[in-house]
């Protein structure tokens, strides 16, 4: 568990737009153990982390519709994005993270 904190910091640190004030503890964790494994490696084909054009035409469908997607699964992506632990507040809050939408708590 010692780990963890520090291994969370460094991905979250690493990706240019996300700030640990937008996401509780918790939900950096999931973040970091769920949506970083796709999000953040490009081989995957998921759109990427700080990448804005990867989330144009997504982001215009709003939130309500990439909740919907993350909670049935797109793709190559499974339902909650095997987060099984996420509360829609959670997935949300990370949706807004990961794509970088305004409003992100």
């Amino acid at each position: 568990m010692k780990l963890l904190k520090p291994l969370v910091a460094t991905v979250l640190l690493a990706l240019p737009f996300v700030t640990l004030a937008e996401l509780t503890e918790r939900q950096a964790k999931l973040l970091a153990h769920n949506c970083v494994q796709c999000h953040a490696r490009a081989a995957t084909g998921a759109p990427g982390m700080g990448h804005a054009e990867n989330w144009k035409t997504r982001d215009s469908t709003g939130e309500d519709k990439l909740l919907r997607s993350v909670i049935e699964g797109l793709g190559g992506m499974p339902p909650l994005g095997y987060c099984a632990a996420c509360t829609e507040a959670d997935l949300r809050a990370m949706i807004r993270t990961v794509a970088g939408l305004e409003g992100a708590q």
